[in-house]
């Protein structure tokens, strides 16, 4: 293992404390960019197709030129390779690199910024405590492409963060604009009700997330019944369970909505079924 963590950066790997990305990047200035959270087992990434196929789709959207997703995976092995822990959490975040100019024009004459930032990451021996959460002022808006792209622009969900914790609760959960649940701040939202696990739909402006795409999946292989579907804010008031979901955290249950218990105020069995399910797919790496 690396005696300190080791960036890569722009096609080099370098020591966390000498690296280096101007001030002048467009990630820095205008959240220009776009990004991907994954986790490995030693140097292989789970599901990388599916994380390397949705930043794709980000940069395509922001019309970002990236390498073939043959140097994105060489850079990212070699980046977890670099700091040698058995389990790591992948950070790569892509921008439109430096501003020749100033304001929002794009000047066309620039190359991306590549960072790939790798932290150590624990396996859980059971479910994490369940989290309180709140309604978030703002809202999810449905209507923007950004809401079904990892891009760097995140302030509303630092916002809710910093909302829920003046609320005294851990997280918070976004309504979209037609006034139904989307997400949490950054997580996808599963519902119990009535034993049919349910989810929005992308369409209600929600990100498609890895970790969701993988809980509909091992769902279905448990028999357990799901819907993708609209969820106005009643499916939580009568849910039996609520969990939120990313590839990072996994599963994690929602015990209290707004000072209300959610079921019987703890993790659920069909949560805590998915949760290690969850667990141990993500052991079990591939693209």
């Amino acid at each position: 293992m690396a005696s300190s963590p080791v960036l890569y950066v722009n096609g080099r790997l370098t020591p966390v404390d000498d690296a280096r990305v101007s001030a002048l990047d467009r990630g820095f200035t205008l959240a220009d960019g776009v990004f991907e959270t994954m986790v490995a087992v030693d140097a292989r990434v789970f599901r990388l197709a599916d994380h390397l196929g949705r930043l794709r789709q980000g940069a395509t959207l922001l019309q970002i030129s990236l390498p073939p997703d043959a140097g994105l995976t060489a850079a990212i092995e070699a980046t977890l390779r670099a700091n040698g822990h058995p389990r790591s959490i992948a950070r790569l975040t892509a921008t439109r690199g430096v501003d020749t100019g100033r304001g929002l024009a794009v000047a066309g004459d620039g190359s991306p910024t590549l960072v790939i930032r790798v932290t150590p990451r624990t396996l859980a021996a059971s479910p994490p405590a369940g989290l309180r959460v709140v309604l978030a002022e703002a809202r999810r808006n449905d209507m923007s492409p950004l809401s079904r792209i990892k891009s760097l622009a995140y302030t509303d969900g630092v916002l809710a963060r910093l909302d829920a914790r003046r609320a005294g609760a851990d997280d918070a959960l976004f309504l979209n604009t037609a006034e139904r649940l989307a997400c949490g701040t950054s997580s996808n939202l599963f519902v119990v009700r009535d034993g049919v696990l349910m989810t929005p739909p992308v369409s209600e402006g929600v990100l498609p997330g890895v970790a969701r795409r993988t809980v509909l999946e091992v769902a279905a292989s448990l028999g357990i019944p799901c819907a993708e579907r609209p969820l106005p804010l009643a499916d939580v008031d009568a849910a039996q369970e609520v969990f939120l979901t990313n590839v990072v955290t996994g599963l994690v249950p929602v015990v209290v909505v707004e000072g209300r218990p959610v079921g019987r105020g703890s993790i659920g069995p069909v949560t805590e079924r998915l949760w290690r399910a969850y667990r141990d797919a993500c052991e079990v790496v591939g693209g």
